[in-house]
């Protein structure tokens, strides 16, 4: 598999547009979604197709989205959401949901988060610390969580597609993609899931059943 991932001239000029548009800035029942509508239709496909018992999300901030995967977690099978984040904000009361404070990639939180998984199946969304050094960290700790024929999400990535300065030298979410899967053929990047307007290029992946 070719790792050297490119988005077309046309598409990332359409993503720019998105965003200077602020589609990304939305909200799921008066809670902030900070998504594009188009990706959070792809998650919810992505994840009633793997069907996970547990939903492991790495960035709460105000929650709209641990509403959001809540709100088909039946229809999906999911039975538990854990979702952390490093700052405790006013969030929505997600019966489903254990929402946890501090640093993702700490021990603590991470342990915490693995007792909560026990042994069901379990999928990953990544959408915190977008820097590659901390995401590299989120990938070595939480990509063995993800069990057979589950998902892990990689959110953001067009901070490198578009290369955004904050990120042009040190790197985001890709570059970590690009330095993580290469190793880990288990992992398949699927080809029917990203939609054409994302901030997730190439953020799709589902780890091969046994």
């Amino acid at each position: 598999m070719d790792y050297n991932f490119s988005a077309s001239f046309w598409r990332k000029r359409a993503v720019k547009a998105a965003l200077d548009r602020r589609d990304d800035n939305r909200t799921w029942c008066g809670f902030r979604f900070r998504k594009f509508p188009s990706d959070g239709i792809a998650m919810q496909e992505l994840l009633c197709r793997c069907r996970p018992q547990v939903l492991v999300e790495l960035g709460t901030q105000y929650g709209g989205s641990t509403l959001f995967f809540s709100s088909f977690a039946a229809q999906a099978g999911i039975e538990t959401i854990v979702t952390a984040d490093i700052v405790a904000l006013e969030r929505p009361d997600v019966p489903i949901a254990t929402f946890l404070t501090g640093d993702d990639t700490s021990p603590e939180i991470f342990a915490q988060i693995k007792e909560l998984v026990g042994d069901r199946t379990c999928s990953v969304v990544i959408d915190s610390d977008h820097r590659a050094e901390h995401v590299d960290k989120e990938l070595e700790l939480y990509a063995p969580l993800v069990t057979p024929g589950q998902a892990l999400i990689m959110e953001d990535t067009h901070v490198d597609v578009l290369d955004f300065k904050k990120f042009r030298e040190n790197g985001g979410p890709l570059r970590s993609i690009q330095k993580y899967m290469p190793k880990h053929p288990e992992f398949e990047l699927t080809t029917d899931i990203e939609p054409y307007i994302t901030s997730n290029f190439f953020g799709y992946w589902v780890k091969k059943s046994s």
